[in-house]
């Protein structure tokens, strides 16, 4: 399994759907479960892959966006919701205009915005340093 997966987790007594976050060891994953806030170190043998990013639910994009929020940008991303779609990038997008906007990955869905910010690697400053050069 990889970053991002979606997993199903079998404690023996109830199942339940998580996101696969990385490996501890060969025999433990670190996983977060949909419906615990908390990441939990659990033994691989439980885990059942579901599906990769590829085609993310909405739980699962905002549970990778955020780990890696936390892990890469102090916890911060920027979402906007416009009528014409939804834009993403990770990092606090302070100055926002026109060009800021548009420089951000945009998606039908959050998913599909996050996504592409995620595969592209989009944050606050390369939006900057796009924008900068745009306006020499």
């Amino acid at each position: 399994m990889k970053f991002g997966d979606r997993v199903l987790y079998d404690n023996g007594n109830a199942c339940s759907l998580g996101v696969y976050l990385k490996e501890i060891s060969p025999h433990e994953a670190l996983v977060r479960l949909d419906d615990d806030s908390i990441k939990k170190v659990l033994p691989t043998e439980s885990l059942t892959f579901v599906k990769n990013m590829d085609k993310m639910d909405l739980t699962q994009a905002l549970i990778v966006a955020d780990y890696i929020a936390k892990e890469e940008y102090d916890g911060h991303y920027t979402l906007f919701g416009f009528s014409t779609g939804y834009r993403f990038c990770f990092g606090t997008l302070d100055k926002v205009s026109y060009h800021t906007t548009h420089l951000m990955p945009v998606g039908k869905t959050i998913e599909e915005a996050i996504k592409k910010a995620i595969d592209g690697k989009v944050d606050v400053d390369l939006i900057l340093d796009k924008e900068d050069k745009m306006m020499r």
